[in-house]
């Protein structure tokens, strides 16, 4: 991530009418992330070296996170943090993330630390209906001010969640959600890889 985000390729996305989420790197491996009722995302495009990337990695720990919420429901699914994997043609690559996220020959995969349902819950998402699925891994309820581990097999995960093997990975992007409960969160990523 760092020293330096946008150096490192990272863009930081802001949705309309709502306060963006901060986004700093406090060293080359790891994401401070922030908000105070607001919402935002940071992200970054896979190159062709990672386009066929079938597992990634990363570490987290929320400090401070919003309550339980219902990740299904539109203007109700803030969480503290998500891993999104954004899935497409090669063709999609060159869109803006939000135009990309539309599209309706995009999918993805979106890890989610937050929410009420249990961790293994796969879930439609209320902002991109069947073209994605929320995977819970650790709930809203999660010890707070511990750093969790995790691996996920993106393949396994979107043959689960779609039934077909995924295409081209276009994208990466992490994003934090307080604006609809008015709350706050503060976490932190690191270690964040992808492989084949």
């Amino acid at each position: 991530f760092g020293p330096d985000l946008s150096r490192s390729g990272w863009v930081v996305v802001s949705f309309p009418s709502i306060a963006s989420a901060s986004f700093k790197a406090t060293d080359r491996v790891t994401l401070d992330v922030s908000t105070a009722s607001s919402a935002g995302m940071l992200w970054r495009k896979v190159g062709d070296a990672h386009g066929q990337a079938r597992r990634a990695s990363w570490r987290w720990t929320v400090i401070e996170g919003v309550p339980p919420t219902d990740l299904t429901r539109r203007g109700a699914d803030d969480r503290a943090l998500a891993v999104y994997f954004v899935f497409g043609a090669a063709a999609d690559a060159s869109r803006s993330p939000l135009a990309l996220l539309g599209s309706p020959a995009v999918t993805a995969l979106v890890y989610v630390f937050g929410g009420d349902k249990p961790a293994g819950a796969v879930l439609p998402s209320p902002h991109m209906g069947a073209r994605g699925k929320f995977i819970v891994l650790r709930p809203a309820d999660a010890r707070k001010n511990a750093w969790f581990e995790e691996s996920v097999d993106l393949a396994k995960d979107y043959a689960r969640a779609f039934g077909t093997s995924p295409p081209l990975l276009l994208a990466v992007a992490i994003s934090s959600d307080s604006d609809d409960t008015g709350r706050r969160n503060h976490a932190r990523l690191r270690y964040l890889a992808i492989n084949k």
